[in-house]
């Protein structure tokens, strides 16, 4: 049992202090664009132990608008100016933040370095993004419906109705206690756990004979993947430009680092293992550029636990006409089949959609009992229960969730979205952004039961069966390549054991 537990709560090496100008002008924070785009920590070297469970970041996150750093109030509107399809349409109403991760979209890149060799000891990059997709199959929907908002500021599959009112600060006309723009409240609170393997594992020694103390580097994302529009199409000569989500920027203040240290006995010193087993993921990027489309791997990782592959357009990064988490279906796909050096592994069978967008689904029986009519909207009968079940294990380790606010509901709706396009010369808006869907394909190699699979020198295969710049009149032109022009962007995940020793700071891969 340690000696005591001390609490602790540290300011980055970098600190640059928000200030307010003027009564309502930025200046200063952390932010990809006028700040400070990456946050330094330092915990230092000494006989004590880092209570990683209890490590977290905190802050307060707030929104101005990028043509003049002015803060953004969120000031009391005209109920017309909250309908979507009138011509009121205001930055307020238009300006969202994806659906899972909240406040955790700031984030790009997490590095931990050791202080006394600067060597590299772990880090996520795509952390986001990652962190969105588990979020979703660890929350329920119900989780959040609350008020005030929490979970630092998702708000699930609910953010079609929530979301345009969360990113905006406070504005001191209309909450109590908050006397001007420049009162320390000003933006929204949050904390949150930076999810790497090595601050997920047991306390962390920070003596010098083992990690000498930590460097935590946290990389900001740029605007593009913290906001998003509500709609992803619109028609621009009657839609003001200033209705988007581009006149919004984001600026963190007040960050902290906080935790616990341990004050171990002499016992406990002296049992303190030299070497743990992390939980860790590598990221690895490819392309989707035909119908069916092969791709291959060679992680060169010796405990591999499960393959995650999620599917963006080519478009969807670093643009706030998409919502960052939407991982959908391969636009209009029918199979896939996964393999490990040619074979067809762990699954002897090609996984197929039935039916898929381009199958025959009757909906009743024609006049003349022949060629009868399909369904209203093909493109949503979409029998995904084998992928989503295999995907599902792929991201949670042989195991189906106990939560989710993924619905089926919502992968019809983003599909729809996709189809819907506006009127040319209208204020019409098409392609709801906030009903987004969270699949792709994995591939679970534990079974439930802790197995690994070894890829040092074999290879890891993915063969893709889809509508992928086919131009099928079926599928939404600005997916499926009418001009063969429209890859995706594979994002693969790949879940891993990794041996780390903590005295010699080497992690076996």
């Amino acid at each position: 049992m340690p000696v005591l537990k001390k609490h602790f709560s540290i300011s980055p090496l970098n600190d640059n202090p928000m200030n307010i100008i003027g009564g309502s002008v930025i200046s200063g924070g952390f932010s990809h664009r006028d700040g400070f785009p990456t946050i330094r920590f330092s915990l230092p070297s000494q006989m004590a132990l880092l209570e990683t469970s209890t490590l977290h970041l905190v802050g307060q996150f707030v929104v101005k608008k990028t043509g003049d750093n002015t803060i953004f109030d969120d000031a009391v509107v005209a109920n017309d100016n909250l309908n979507n399809n009138s011509a009121n349409l205001t930055a307020a109403t238009i300006t969202n933040i994806p659906n899972w991760g909240g406040i955790k979209n700031v984030v790009d890149k997490v590095v931990v370095q050791s202080k006394k060799s600067q060597v590299e000891l772990t880090s996520a990059i795509n952390y986001a993004q990652y962190e969105g997709l588990l979020e979703c199959y660890t929350h329920n929907a119900d989780d959040y419906v609350q008020s005030p908002l929490t979970r630092g500021l998702s708000s699930g599959s609910n953010a079609d109705k929530v979301n345009r009112r969360i990113v905006r600060s406070a504005d001191p006309a209309t909450m109590t206690g908050i006397a001007s723009t420049s009162d320390k409240c000003i933006g929204q609170h949050f904390s949150i756990r930076l999810n790497l393997d090595l601050l997920n594992s047991l306390p962390l020694h920070l003596g010098n004979d083992y990690t000498g103390g930590l460097l935590v580097s946290i990389h900001l994302n740029p605007d593009s993947q913290v906001f998003c529009n509500r709609f992803n199409g619109y028609d621009v000569a009657q839609v003001a430009a200033a209705n988007s989500a581009s006149t919004m920027s984001y600026v963190l203040k007040n960050l902290k680092l906080e935790g616990r240290y341990v004050i171990p006995t002499a016992q406990e010193l002296a049992a303190y293992p030299s070497q743990v087993m992390l939980n860790s993921r590598l990221n690895l990027i490819n392309d989707v550029q035909s119908s069916i489309n092969s791709n291959s791997y060679t992680p060169q990782l010796s405990m591999v636990k499960s393959m995650v592959n999620l599917f963006l357009d080519n478009d969807q990064t670093n643009n706030v006409q998409k919502n960052a988490n939407n991982f959908r279906h391969a636009v209009g796909e029918r199979a896939n089949q996964q393999g490990k050096n040619g074979l067809r592994f762990p699954f002897d069978y090609k996984t197929e959609m039935v039916p898929f967008f381009d199958s025959r689904v009757e909906r009743g029986t024609a006049a003349n009992g022949i060629n009868p009519p399909t369904m209203p909207h093909p493109l949503v009968q979409m029998g995904d229960c084998e992928v989503r079940r295999q995907f599902e294990h792929a991201v949670l380790g042989g195991k189906s969730p106990y939560h989710t606010s993924a619905t089926l509901k919502q992968q019809n709706a983003s599909l729809v979205a996709d189809a819907s396009v506006y009127a040319a010369g209208t204020t019409a808006l098409a392609g709801n952004n906030m009903v987004p869907n969270a699949v792709g394909v994995g591939a679970d190699y534990t079974f439930g039961m802790g197995n690994i699979q070894n890829f040092v020198n074999q290879d890891y295969n993915l063969t893709l069966e889809s509508g992928v710049n086919t131009g099928n009149v079926k599928l939404p032109a600005s997916r499926s390549g009418a001009n063969a022009t429209n890859p995706l962007l594979q994002q693969t995940f790949i879940r891993h054991l990794s041996p780390f020793n903590l005295q010699s700071l080497v992690k076996t891969m």
